[in-house]
């Protein structure tokens, strides 16, 4: 690991912390109105459409099915270890999810279908961005075209940024929930590529791809 790394993690442990922090002590930050309204005012059905649908995608039911799929095509691909981390690490960061929310204990904002529990920090967005980031990671490592590569990596992308949009959106979150979760989920997600790289190297096995990345 270079010398960079540890620190670069240690400053957004530290960010995530505070930004914890001021979570539990004030229900809005800075910016979190702006941005919430600049979503909501946005009028066209369509959009209104694609938020709720994305929203639904981080439901318990969806999200099993999609880790599920996941998890099948790697298996289908003979990536068994790439498989384990596509079950486990959103199972992991579901719990960790929760402990955050319970010691924040921020409340959500003020809508009436959406009102109880708590909201820092999103459990959608985090999930959306530890499943998507493990996909980002893996596609270029396990996909000879190029294309595919761009494919999947493009389509992990805005599957995050669509959930996390669409808790905003709905008025289940605040834009600084959403924050915390990209947070988290960049500091649940280091740690677990790091480990699948060392895996992989001690079995042998799910050898990176070369083509995928140099052509």
């Amino acid at each position: 690991m270079r010398r960079l790394r540890p620190g670069i993690y240690t400053l957004f442990l530290a960010l995530f912390g505070l930004l914890g922090y001021l979570a539990h002590r004030f229900q809005t930050l800075p910016g979190d109105s702006a941005v919430s309204t600049g979503l909501q005012d946005i009028a066209s059905p369509v959009f209104a459409w694609l938020m709720e649908s994305s929203s639904t995608l981080g439901e318990t039911i969806p999200t099993v099915i999609t880790v599920a799929l996941v998890a099948g095509i790697l298996l289908l691909l003979r990536k068994r270890l790439a498989a384990a981390f596509a079950v486990g690490l959103p199972a992991v960061s579901g719990l960790v999810n929760y402990v955050f929310k319970v010691l924040v204990d921020r409340p959500r904002p003020g809508d009436d279908l959406l009102a109880g529990g708590t909201s820092f920090p999103s459990g959608h967005t985090t999930y959306a961005a530890v499943l998507g980031g493990l996909c980002f990671y893996l596609a270029p490592r396990l996909l000879r075209s190029p294309p595919a590569v761009r494919a999947v990596q493009g389509v992990s992308v805005l599957f995050v940024l669509l959930i996390g949009a669409s808790r905003i959106y709905l008025g289940a979150h605040q834009p600084s929930d959403v924050l915390g979760s990209l947070l988290l989920s960049g500091l649940l997600l280091t740690p677990a590529i790091a480990l699948h790289e060392r895996l992989a190297r001690r079995r042998g096995v799910e050898p990176e791809v070369p083509d995928a990345r140099t052509a």
